[in-house]
């Protein structure tokens, strides 16, 4: 009750297009919300993250994998992993990767010395080791012996795993590295190619089975043995593979992992190992999800063993949590995620006013205490012509893809932003809707580009004219491009979609049917009228096509980009600029022409309307337009 009280004076903050959904079918759902089940007794889902004593039925949330770590049984186990010294493999330059071409290869002097060192260093530390386990290959034998002479360790006691022995390079052992490499990829893409660990060298392995088999070995060991302090020695890859399959890690992971230190331990080094038991799926990969997650128990207080419910979480918690869970917040990206919270816009269709909204809004106000979203636009459904829904065994709809190969994704675009499915309305959709939006925005502003392209003079039409004597319909349509970029801000800023796209067809036809074709002979006659008339259609395509680019990207930057060909700009693509401000000086017009912007606008107007009646009085009587 608590936080449904919450949730609905949250929600009062929330723009709402269309607004009637804020108090209504929004509004109505939250006064009349009940108590959310967010468990369900399914297999796949993200897990319920509670622990429950089968003993004394105590219960534990966890909320992280540190949380995990923490709380899962430990085997007291210290793990001190070494690679061998130089060898003379290594010398040479060559793969050795088999047990026959390994027992060639010993360690050098200074790989010896190398050994030697790191066992001085822990013999210093006071870690007393109780196992040495090692690769029983030449090169890993030698260092664990002379470890092993160095601690006063009993060598007859020292263990060799195969499974710590050097990936197995098939094909490429007793080569050199570099025919390894290339095998994956070029030369010129990095040696820790993700490749590596799908792709398997003829007669060898991949990273995948080398990381599968090494983790399988520290998993078995740390399950056998208890507070032992436990020397590994091994070859460089399979210790990097060590780490990461302790650290959980895929193979994205595992490379950067590399690469923030490329040679990720050194000839003859000893790194410690922290590993905690991890839920894990068949590649030693972390996994949270089941049957992985059910494997994790945890001791109890009481002596009991803690183990996970079966039950997993309402897939709308986690259509909820996407605000948080996209950005791993709060345990990373912090900073991020406070800039982008609450979301300044989200939209969906209508029947997720129950569903995506509410769940958003419901889990922000919990946690947060604060709504998810602050605009949101819904949508209505699309239908098929005659009002059913669309369906694949009906055949009742076009081809989408044929619907833009026909009329380009622009008209099928801007014939659903000006159609009632933005208001949250059905739209029975019509093909002859797109093909009435094509002809009479789409075809009509490409001709009117056209048409200046024919006329213009690139030298005089990059640059601002600057003259006493203005035409009025330069004067008048860039009047109107200023009464344009009004509505359609107006509009925007309410997120109210349709409503701002409605204007630019008005605009398209002004733009066409009464200033350009006004202006033909303008534009036919040379002189300083001509000049300004190409140059007033240049500034307001440019104009335009920044105007009209949410609703018609593809027009406006093919019209922009004509445009700015021969301009020395900085910016390359109209998507990269600024929304266009109200009233910029433009082409050097006096501020004074501007004040009477709205008066020219209204003379105009009933210029026009005059016009009309003539044409329809000439209709009436049967006399053509072009008649005298």
């Amino acid at each position: 009750l608590k936080i449904k009280e919450k949730a609905i004076k949250l929600a009062k903050g929330i723009n709402w297009s269309p607004a009637h959904i804020k108090e209504g079918r929004f509004g109505k759902w939250l006064e009349g919300a009940r108590d959310w089940s967010i468990s369900r007794q399914r297999y796949w889902a993200s897990v319920l993250p509670i622990w429950k004593c089968e003993k004394c039925k105590e219960i534990k949330v966890i909320g992280s994998i540190e949380d995990i770590k923490n709380n899962v049984k430990k085997s007291g186990n210290k793990y001190f992993v070494m690679r061998h010294g130089e060898s003379e493999s290594n010398m040479k330059n060559i793969v050795s990767s088999s047990l026959e071409t390994s027992n060639r290869h010993s360690l050098t002097k200074n790989g010896k010395k190398e050994v030697m060192t790191s066992a001085k260093i822990l013999r210093q530390a006071q870690n007393k080791i109780d196992l040495i386990f090692s690769s029983d290959f030449a090169r890993t034998k030698e260092p664990a012996e002379i470890v092993a002479e160095e601690l006063d360790f009993e060598k007859s006691k020292i263990i060799f795993d195969k499974r710590l022995r050097e990936v197995n390079t098939g094909i490429f052992d007793g080569k050199k590295p570099e025919d390894y490499d290339n095998y994956f990829s070029s030369p010129e893409i990095p040696e820790e190619d993700e490749e590596k660990f799908f792709k398997t060298p003829p007669m060898g392995e991949n990273l995948t089975e080398l990381k599968n088999r090494i983790s399988e070995f520290l998993y078995e060991i740390n399950a056998k043995y208890s507070k032992k302090n436990i020397l590994i020695v091994s070859h460089e890859y399979p210790i990097w593979l060590l780490f990461a399959g302790a650290a959980g890690a895929n193979s994205k992971k595992a490379i950067e992992m590399r690469s923030i230190k490329p040679n990720f331990i050194k000839t003859g080094e000893i790194k410690k190992l922290d590993f905690v038991q991890l839920p894990h799926n068949k590649n030693y990969e972390l996994d949270l999800h089941r049957p992985y997650i059910d494997e994790i128990e945890f001791d109890c207080k009481c002596g009991g063993k803690m183990r996970r419910t079966t039950d997993v979480l309402d897939t709308w918690f986690d259509s909820g949590s996407m605000p948080y869970a996209q950005v791993h917040y709060p345990f990373e990206n912090k900073k991020k995620f406070e800039i982008n919270f609450p979301a300044q816009f989200i939209a969906e269709g209508i029947d997720q006013t129950r569903a995506w909204f509410y769940y958003l809004h419901s889990i922000a106000t919990a946690i947060k205490n604060s709504r998810a979203f602050n605009n949101v636009i819904v949508n209505g459904t699309v239908l098929a012509e005659d009002g059913q829904k669309m369906s694949k065994r009906l055949k009742n709809y076009s081809d989408p893809m044929e619907i833009i190969e026909k009329y380009g994704a622009d008209a099928l675009r801007l014939y659903l932003l000006s159609s009632p499915v933005m208001r949250a309305e059905d739209l029975h959709f019509s093909e002859k809707g797109v093909d009435e939006v094509y002809k009479k925005v789409i075809l009509r502003l490409w001709n009117v580009y056209k048409f200046y392209e024919l006329y213009a003079d690139k030298k005089i039409s990059n640059v601002g004219r600057q003259t006493s004597d203005i035409n009025v319909l330069d004067k008048w349509i860039i009047a109107r491009l200023e009464e344009l970029k009004g509505e359609v801000s107006k509009w925007m800023d309410k997120y109210e979609l349709d409503k701002a796209v409605r204007p630019i067809s008005d605009f398209v036809d002004d733009l066409s049917t009464w200033y350009l074709r006004r202006s033909r002979e303008r534009f036919k006659n040379e002189g300083e009228d001509k000049q300004n008339a190409i140059a007033t259609t240049r500034f307001i395509l440019l104009e335009f096509s920044k105007l009209i680019a949410p609703f018609m990207p593809f027009m406006s930057e093919s019209i922009y980009q004509q445009l700015i060909v021969h301009d020395q700009r900085t910016i390359k693509s109209v998507h990269l600029e600024n929304w266009p401000k109200l009233k910029p000086l433009i082409i050097r017009f006096a501020e004074k022409l501007l004040k009477r912007d709205k008066k020219l606008l209204e003379v105009m107007a009933e210029v026009r309307k005059i016009c009309s009646l003539g044409l329809e009085a000439r209709q009436k009587a049967g006399i053509k337009v072009r008649q005298p």
